[in-house]
């Protein structure tokens, strides 16, 4: 843009000059044509030669005018096709500028929606670490339970209801506690000890339309088993068979399931 305007300012200066030569060398013709003295000297005083001369110079003047003329038509055809090209110029520019804001603008919505799409895979990934911890949780807490039920499925869990204790009776009498059981499986009374001959271990209770009511002798010392339902109303019972005198017992009782 710099060189256009330089390039203008030098054709606006040459035009210049050229109109200042041309109205000079009009005025000059004009003044010595015009002047009644000198077209008398001219016809009186000046030889064939000089007047010859003179017309030549006039002639020449005159292709001098006619030449610049010329140019100055070229100028300001050149003055006219620059300030068309400027124009087509700033038309560009104008359009370019339009695009680039166009353009930006563009790229401003590419970007906000790429940040949406960041945030909402943001967000979904944390929703699914959430969703994947509590999930995981709830496999292991059902693994647990699995585990659970497939111990009691397999009667591999107990559950001691009576630890070792030592109990006294007197002849033909007994010793009972009452129990709850949950699940199916059995249960295991072991008397370590007794000084009783007679000695036995015996299980009742009432469950899904079965009474039960089942006792085993284990003597001065044994194990006895009875199966048992779920129920809340299980008796465990250990006594001895003496017609007199008194028994004691060592007792473990262990529940099954």
């Amino acid at each position: 843009m710099g060189e256009k305007k330089v390039v203008n300012r030098n054709i606006a200066v040459a035009l210049g000059l050229l109109c200042i030569i041309l109205a000079a060398s009009t005025a000059g013709l004009a003044i010595y044509s015009g002047n009644p003295d000198n077209n008398y000297a001219a016809s009186h005083t000046h030889t064939d030669s000089a007047y010859a001369s003179l017309t030549a110079q006039l002639a020449t003047a005159n292709e001098n005018i006619s030449a610049l003329n010329n140019q100055l038509s070229n100028l300001q055809s050149e003055i006219a096709n620059n300030s068309s090209g400027s124009t087509d110029l700033q038309a560009r520019v104008d359009f370019l500028t339009n695009q680039l804001t166009s353009t930006n603008a563009s790229i401003k919505t590419i970007q906000d929606y790429y940040n949406s799409l960041i945030y909402v895979y943001s967000t979904d990934s944390h929703d699914l670490s959430v969703e994947l911890t509590t999930a995981n949780n709830q496999i292991s807490s059902l693994q647990t339970q699995i585990s659970a039920l497939n111990a009691i499925a397999n009667l591999t869990v107990s559950n001691v209801w009576v630890n070792n204790q030592t109990v006294n009776q007197t002849a033909g009498n007994y010793t009972i506690w009452s129990e709850t059981a949950d699940y199916a499986g059995y249960v295991s009374i072991q008397v370590a000890s007794s000084t009783a001959v007679i000695t036995y271990a015996n299980v009742t209770y009432s469950s899904h339309s079965v009474n039960y009511n089942t006792q085993t002798n284990v003597g001065t010392g044994g194990s006895a088993y009875f199966p048992i339902l779920p129920s809340s109303n299980i008796n465990v019972a250990v006594g001895n068979g003496l017609q007199s005198g008194s028994a004691t017992e060592n007792v473990t009782i262990t529940y099954y399931y």
